[in-house]
């Protein structure tokens, strides 16, 4: 989420060389992440450019 919303990476191919993860997995982590309004995932081109919706969170334990 923090590279997100800093590096600002205009597709998932770009993220992916940026985190070190394979773009499979990364996808379906953003797909995932998507879902639950956490991150939006956009087509530009043939890009899919992943950005952070959420970029502060708090967690409360009880």
């Amino acid at each position: 989420m923090r590279m997100l919303h800093r590096l600002e990476p205009q597709s998932l191919t770009e993220l992916a060389e940026l985190s070190g993860r394979k773009v499979p997995s990364l996808s379906r982590t953003l797909k995932m992440m998507e879902r639950y309004g956490l991150v939006e995932l956009r087509r530009k081109g043939v890009a899919l450019v992943p950005s952070a919706l959420a970029t502060g969170f708090t967690l409360i334990l009880e």
